[in-house]
């Protein structure tokens, strides 16, 4: 069964503004899947959409294999945006024993969950102090904690590691690849941090204006940028740049090198990343500069592929 599936699924608001346009995509269960996209590409809609806080203007979407407007979908999911609403006046401690109660968790069952959630993103020395007296990085962690109180089977993400310090986001990393790889937790993450979205994530979706422009798994997204392999030969006597479909081809172009004289410096693979990937489809906004031609990363061949 799929996780998430959407089927021309689109929102425009009251005030005429257009969000998402003819959405389609599917997710399989107990993947970690990255949607990219700058400011305002739809991101936070999307999930809105799925999580059934949000009614769709045309199209369908199904979670866990039901309508995502189905109330009992709330037991078994849950969304960990930027802005989530806590009491600050109580204790980190009242707090999450308040939403366990929410979420119809015995209280023992609840004691030792908190003990465990608190324990993955060490906050266990935190526990009884006011939620207001918390700076922004360990209320966020603290909210991640209340999300994840109840085991849902689907986490939606919208930024998770946002205003954390690079400590604190490493370990919400940890956790969601915990939650994914050892739980089977089925995880969206919405996000423009690519490096954090390929560290961790299955799939990819890149969104541009409200609409999903390429979806896949990463080596799908760069075949469709370079499909064909790329060397780059170094020499004294300058760069070249060859195309190939064997191994045994690079090695033909080392020989015939060395054999016209020429010194080997560096034999390097070009290939494309994630990054390169994004902004091929999606471009670069305005704000960031013009758009941007194809780069790709150039990863040093393995020794063996390339000895006499």
């Amino acid at each position: 069964m799929k996780a998430i599936e959407t089927m021309g699924l689109g929102k425009r608001y009251d005030n005429g503004v257009r969000a998402l346009h003819d959405l389609s995509f599917s997710i399989e269960e107990g993947t970690i899947f990255g949607l990219l996209g700058p400011n305002g590409a739809g991101k936070s809609t999307t999930v809105r959409l799925l999580n059934g806080t949000l009614a769709p203007t045309e199209g369908q979407s199904m979670v866990l294999g039901r309508e995502s407007r189905t109330q009992e979908l709330r037991t078994e999911t849950a969304t960990v945006a930027e802005l989530a609403q806590m009491y600050e006046h109580m204790t980190v401690a009242e707090n999450l024993g308040f939403f366990a109660v929410l979420y119809e968790i015995t209280p023992a069952d609840a004691a030792g969950r908190i003990e465990e959630l608190l324990g993955r993103l060490h906050l266990e020395d935190r526990k009884n102090d006011k939620l207001g007296s918390l700076s922004t990085g360990l209320k966020k962690r603290v909210h991640l904690v209340r999300a994840l109180l109840h085991r849902p089977r689907i986490v939606f993400f919208d930024e998770p590691t946002s205003g954390l310090d690079p400590e604190s986001a490493r370990e919400v990393v940890e956790l969601i690849e915990t939650m994914a790889r050892e739980e089977g937790t089925t995880v969206l993450l919405c996000t423009h941090n690519l490096p954090l979205a390929e560290g961790i994530c299955d799939g990819f979706g890149f969104l541009a204006r409200g609409r999903l422009v390429r979806y896949g798994s990463k080596g799908e997204l760069l075949d469709s940028v370079m499909p064909e392999r790329r060397v780059r030969l170094v020499t004294d006597a300058g760069e070249e740049l060859y195309t190939y479909s064997e191994p045994d081809e690079v090695n033909r172009l080392v020989r015939k090198a060395m054999d016209d004289g020429r010194l080997i410096r560096e034999v390097r693979q070009v290939v494309p990343s994630l990054e390169d990937a994004y902004f091929h489809f999606v471009g670069r906004s305005s704000s960031a500069g013009t758009a941007r031609n194809d780069a790709y990363t150039e990863g040093r061949l393995s020794h063996e592929l390339v000895e006499n």
